[in-house]
């Protein structure tokens, strides 16, 4: 990382969140941003006996045109800086639901301009997985007893004087890099 601060933001897709945890650092400190909603009332709980700190709050989905909905998003992103500036590394889904999947979002891109953080994009898989097939995302149970494959991409900086169209290139460059990852990490596994 650069200038001796060695936090970061940790990226994924949605649908790996059940083996976050093993993809952590040890001796780190991570805060986890969960949606408000009761759905993410079991993400909370899994958080903390994870030992993650949990914001409550929720992105606008990865649709630029979509009109904004307020999941207390603002409030959350402000207390995830806060935490970035403290030294603990951020975790976010890349995906928001209700998606579409494998689409970032922009506000992970904005939150490493602000926080000067990069962005650090994994990839999950294991041998032995089930589809939740009606989900929005066919999000993954990872079942135990197989193989198991964690890939890490190079720490991603986006620049402080980031416009726009430069935040949307990180979105897409990011958003290839997890695709990129998930694709390694299935080759693996197959070796």
């Amino acid at each position: 990382m650069q200038n001796g601060d060695d936090s970061y933001i940790k990226a994924m897709w949605h649908r790996n969140i059940l083996m976050a945890p093993l993809s952590m650092l040890k001796k780190k400190s991570y805060a986890s941003l969960i949606t408000p909603h009761e759905d993410g009332e079991v993400g909370v709980a899994y958080a903390l006996i994870s030992g993650f700190k949990v914001v409550r709050g929720s992105g606008t989905g990865s649709s630029h045109d979509k009109k904004p909905k307020d999941k207390k998003g603002a409030a959350a992103f402000r207390k995830l800086l806060r935490y970035l500036s403290d030294g603990t590394c951020g975790w976010i889904t890349a995906d928001i639901p209700p998606g579409p999947k494998f689409e970032c979002g922009k506000g992970i891109i904005v939150l490493s301009r602000l926080s000067q953080k990069p962005i650090m994009a994994t990839a999950i898989r294991t041998q032995n997985e089930a589809y939740i097939k009606k989900s929005w995302d066919q999000f993954i149970i990872h079942k135990p007893f197989g193989k198991l494959v964690i890939a890490y991409g190079k720490p991603i900086y986006v620049p402080k004087d980031a416009d726009d169209e430069m935040i949307e290139a990180y979105r897409l460059k990011l958003e290839k890099n997890l695709n990129e990852l998930h694709e390694k990490a299935e080759n693996l596994l197959k070796g």
